[in-house]
């Protein structure tokens, strides 16, 4: 048989019909494998797709062969099995730090790991695209930036913003650009935030990436402290990532709530029976702030801080003024 001209990407286009049209479900005969190539200019023997067969099995591709009426051949593995590259998607399409178009975007490349067949039940799957998502599109290009600044041992340059009730841009410092000592990158409440070394005040403090912009790697070398930073330590105590003092905290929680303690500190946390079967007493560091002080409310009788007394104190009082508000409403 005359060998047609672009003979040479034979090997290339078989490669192509075993990623894009085989799993386990769906196979290729060698018969199917030469039609294709004639659809595709190029002509092709039984003899000769056996040895291309064996030559990428030889080259690592896990190609297999399954015996029915006839010998039906298809890619066993990839890169991603179909219960991850779910999982992928999904955590794509829930993920509120990044945008409605990016989300698309990565999701459709995410399909092209899999079969033309599986991605096609990808598509049958409920986009949870209803939920809040990110306005900023260059999020993705600020972690990455950030990303090379830590490795490069770089400051950052950057401008930081809010958003006014007209989802405007209202820069802070009157659009001033920020400098900072980038140390780690973290992700907390569905948000990713970069902790910096503040070397004025010899603290740490974090900035939210999705509300950062114009992030520039500076030429100066980064200001880091002597101890080695904990980004893990750093973020435990605090809540939704608002900052505050850390203090040790005993409270007791009713029963009900056991499995929600566990899963916030996990095992942070000291559990302890009490004599009532209904509570149980819990100690824990936490960074004392607003949030922190309303999650506590949110738990209504089923909470009470017992020490240290100022904590007690705070959600009292906070919970006073959200009282007189709504009787001063009502």
């Amino acid at each position: 048989m005359p060998k047609s001209e672009n003979q040479k990407q034979k090997l290339l286009y078989l490669l192509k019909f075993f990623y894009e049209e085989t799993d386990e479900e769906h196979t290729l005969t060698v018969n199917q494998m030469i039609d294709k190539l004639e659809q595709n200019g190029i002509s092709a023997a039984r003899r000769s797709i056996y040895d291309d067969i064996r030559t990428l099995q030889d080259f690592g591709i896990d190609i297999v062969m399954r015996k029915s009426k006839t010998c039906e051949y298809f890619l066993s593995s990839r890169i991603f099995e179909t219960p991850e590259l779910k999982i992928l998607i999904d955590s794509i399409q829930s993920s509120r730090f990044i945008t409605k178009k990016k989300s698309e975007s990565i999701i459709k490349r995410l399909k092209q790991l899999a079969s033309k067949p599986q991605s096609r039940k990808f598509s049958g799957q409920i986009y949870i695209y209803d939920r809040i998502k990110s306005m900023n599109e260059c999020i993705l290009y600020n972690v990455d930036t950030l990303h090379n600044a830590i490795a490069e041992n770089r400051k950052v340059t950057f401008r930081y913003f809010d958003y006014n009730i007209k989802r405007e841009k209202v820069f802070r410092k009157n659009g001033e650009l920020y400098s900072a000592n980038p140390l780690a990158l973290t992700f907390d409440n569905e948000n990713y935030y970069l902790i910096v070394y503040n070397e004025k005040y010899e603290d740490y403090v974090h900035y939210r990436v999705d509300k950062m912009t114009n992030i520039e790697i500076s030429t100066e070398k980064r200001i880091v402290p002597d101890e080695k930073f904990n980004a893990a330590e750093y973020v435990k105590p605090m809540f939704f990532m608002f900052d505050g003092e850390v203090e040790r905290i005993t409270a007791l929680f009713h029963i009900s709530y056991l499995n929600v303690i566990i899963d916030r500190f996990g095992d942070n946390v000291i559990l302890r029976e009490t004599e009532d079967e209904e509570c149980f007493q819990v100690t824990f560091k936490a960074a004392v702030s607003p949030t922190f002080l309303s999650w506590i409310i949110g738990f209504g009788a089923g909470a009470l801080i017992l020490s240290p007394q100022w904590v007690a104190d705070e959600v009292k009082n906070l919970a006073l003024e959200a009282a007189e508000m709504y009787e001063d409403n009502i």
